[in-house]
């Protein structure tokens, strides 16, 4: 996802990846071109402890960062662990904080002693550039570096309107590491959520070969403004991710209440520090666990809790949940997603079901083989999932027979005029990919604004679903009242005039 500039909600997802693969790519893989996409080309400038580690000018920047990651391939440098703190930020800057520490995994190819592990602290000061945010000066001292390691960190502080940042990274020290020791015994994110300085800590330890563990830490300051929902919760989560947060953010509840303790189901946008790589548009179902910490007056000041990645249990479910040949939803998911949607839905909004089956298949199946019958019911579900939104539902009933269930409908015509273009689309599909002119698809409509158990809707559809059979195929029919199925061939009943 790419964070245009005055994209403040969405920058510190931007930043975050950023800052991790250029401490890789300069610390770890050694890989300098890497790092170079991450400055400004023209106005990067270094600041080091010592003076032969400034550079001032493009050339001599890159000269600092190829020295650097020679040294990190020489010695098989490994990150340990990776404090990455977003500590100030407007509209024209922002500066990251970072606590890096390495480890050498083989000796010096050159003789000269090097000590097992390293540590150094950076600055980062980020600016807008076209349409991205690139680093145009950045500062690395060591902790016990000769003169002043943290003089030329001060200054960049002072440049860019900042207040004391080295206060900042220490400041409730002793209470963080409560939390980092309680991440470094599970595989889970551990948080908390400061209310009144609006700053969120983030806590993780990835373990992988030994002696390969990585701990990360991540700090976001302004963190409501920081984070926004667009980037951060996918978009079917975020009504009820906002809900949640209001109804947590209310005042002390009764004693005995019990919600203190909450536990929610979201799908979010990984970060670094969740192991993952965080790749454009990815959401990964995540379990947010944690209880509300109250002041004296009753008022909510914090929530800690931790964050689990559930995905894999998600995915199991959706297996369970899906048809195995088309990897469309299965009817029984289906019924139970109506019969939630029935049990909560606002009186004043329709939601809608599309009964599609494919004409002619059986003859696809006898001229060309099954094989090629169960693609053209893949491409189906690959074409209707192009056409609806994510929140709405295309479930395979059997054989080739489809429901589409459309939550939320505000006008029926929505309805019949989603149908018609997945009846052009599925034709268009099937003509280009070889298969006969008469293969196409009819749809009954149902659209109803009082909850119905799945029978009923079904039997409503199927029965607008024989009507547009009747009447010549490759057509959608909406469902009227007095339909009924057809006897002896006809209609048990004369209908009313459809209608638009």
């Amino acid at each position: 996802m790419d964070a245009k500039a005055g994209d403040m909600g969405n920058l510190a997802f931007l930043l975050v990846d950023k800052t991790r693969e250029f401490v890789e790519a300069c610390y770890e893989r050694g890989d300098l071109d890497a790092a170079l996409s991450c400055l400004d080309p023209v106005r990067a400038t270094c600041y080091g402890y010592a003076s032969e580690l400034h550079a001032f000018d493009t050339d001599a920047v890159a000269r600092l960062l190829g020295a650097s990651c020679a040294f990190a391939r020489r010695i098989g440098s490994r990150i340990v662990s990776h404090e990455c703190h977003l500590a100030y930020r407007n509209e024209t800057c922002t500066v990251v904080l970072s606590s890096l520490r390495t480890r050498a995994t083989k000796g010096d190819a050159e003789g000269e002693p090097s000590d097992d592990e390293y540590e150094r602290r950076l600055t980062f000061v980020y600016a807008p550039v076209g349409d991205d945010w690139l680093i145009v000066h950045m500062h690395s001292s060591a902790p016990h570096a000769p003169d002043d390691p943290f003089a030329s960190r001060r200054m960049t502080a002072r440049d860019v309107g900042a207040v004391d940042l080295d206060a900042v990274l220490s400041q409730a020290k002793v209470e963080r590491e409560r939390y980092e020791i309680v991440s470094e015994l599970s595989d889970d994110v551990i948080y908390e959520y400061d209310v009144g300085r609006d700053t969120l800590y983030l806590f993780s330890t990835r373990f992988g070969k030994s002696p390969d563990i990585r701990r990360n830490k991540l700090v976001i300051e302004h963190c409501l403004d920081t984070i926004g929902l667009d980037g951060f919760v996918h978009p079917d989560d975020r009504v009820r991710y906002a809900a949640d947060a209001r109804k947590l953010s209310q005042a002390q509840p009764e004693r005995g209440d019990g919600r203190d303790d909450y536990v929610h189901v979201y799908r979010l946008r990984p970060m670094f520090f969740f192991g993952r790589e965080s790749e454009q548009d990815v959401f990964v179902h995540q379990r947010v666990m944690g209880r509300r910490i109250y002041d004296a007056r009753g008022r909510v000041v914090k929530y800690v809790g931790k964050i689990v990645d559930v995905s894999e249990e998600y995915e199991l479910l959706e297996q369970s949940s899906t048809d195995a040949l088309t990897r469309a939803y299965n009817r029984s998911y289906l019924q139970g997603r109506l019969r939630e949607y029935c049990a909560s839905k606002q009186p004043d909004v329709s939601y809608a079901c599309l009964l599609a089956d494919v004409d002619y298949f059986k003859s696809v199946n006898d001229k060309f083989g099954h094989l090629v019958g169960d693609n053209l019911l893949t491409a189906f579900v690959d074409t209707a999932r192009t056409l609806f939104r994510t929140s709405d539902i295309v479930a395979r009933l059997g054989g080739d027979e489809f429901m589409v269930f459309m939550r939320d409908v505000y006008d029926p015509r929505v309805a019949m005029e989603r149908s018609e273009a997945l009846i052009d689309a599925f034709r268009t599909m099937a003509a280009d990919r070889g298969f006969p002119r008469d293969v196409s698809l009819s749809v009954g409509v149902v659209v109803e604004s009082e909850p119905h158990p799945f029978s009923e809707l079904y039997r409503r559809a199927d029965i607008a679903l024989y009507r547009a059979k009747a009447e010549g195929k490759n057509r959608a029919v909406p469902y009227l009242e007095g339909m009924a199925y057809p006897e002896g061939g006809a209609l048990a009943k004369p209908l009313p005039p459809l209608g638009d």
